[in-house]
């Protein structure tokens, strides 16, 4: 993610979710607005600065993934 108006830090999330395009074709689900918002939230509350310069902010959000295994 990153400001429209002022580009700057871009926030990478990393959840606990599959991507839809994976090749295993484990099951996903849609990012819903709601997420996206709590994922800006919980950026800003760890330091996230959007629109200052600088490497990427990764947020980690993966605690929970469990690893799909094709049967």
């Amino acid at each position: 993610m990153q400001r429209a108006e002022t580009p700057g830090t871009t926030l990478v999330v990393t959840t606990n979710q599959p991507h839809a395009g994976n090749w295993f074709g484990a099951p996903s689900a849609a990012v819903l607005p709601s997420d996206v918002s709590a994922a800006i939230t919980s950026a800003l509350a760890r330091g996230w600065h959007p629109a200052r310069p600088g490497s990427p902010f990764h947020l980690d959000q993966s605690d929970g993934f469990v690893r799909f295994r094709p049967s």
